[in-house]
């Protein structure tokens, strides 16, 4: 699907990138998802301070699938390009604790950065 005024491969490249986050996510293994983010990369969870570093991003969700925190799905809505990156953003959805399993659901937005390896997440926020 495009998007429209959007070139298909930013919306292809940036939907890969996502989707298969959001399935290694799933896999329960948070240790796995350092492959995604710069080395400085910050992610902005909603009520609480920023979390810099791939390595403190991964302790992070380590504690969100430890909480009991899963089935996490994804869709990508708008990508466009700001300079040399990418802006996706879209609507989530996990299910997780809270007086018995609750399912929860927002809007996130990604800035991906292009590095040598290819694009890698260096914001990552979500309400």
């Amino acid at each position: 699907m495009q998007l429209k005024g959007k070139p298909f491969d930013m919306q292809r490249e940036a939907q890969a990138l996502i989707y298969e986050w959001a399935r290694v996510f799933n896999t329960g293994r948070p240790t796995d998802l350092a492959r995604f983010y710069t080395q400085d990369a910050r992610i902005v969870p909603p009520g609480r301070p920023t979390v810099v570093g791939v390595e403190a991003i991964c302790t992070f969700f380590g504690d969100v699938l430890a909480q009991g925190f899963r089935d996490y799905a994804v869709e990508v809505a708008d990508v466009f390009a700001k300079d040399a990156s990418l802006v996706a953003s879209g609507r989530w959805t996990l299910r997780g604790p809270g007086g018995g399993l609750q399912f929860y659901k927002g809007n996130w937005m990604n800035l991906l950065a292009q590095e040598d390896t290819g694009r890698l997440i260096a914001v990552h926020m979500w309400n």
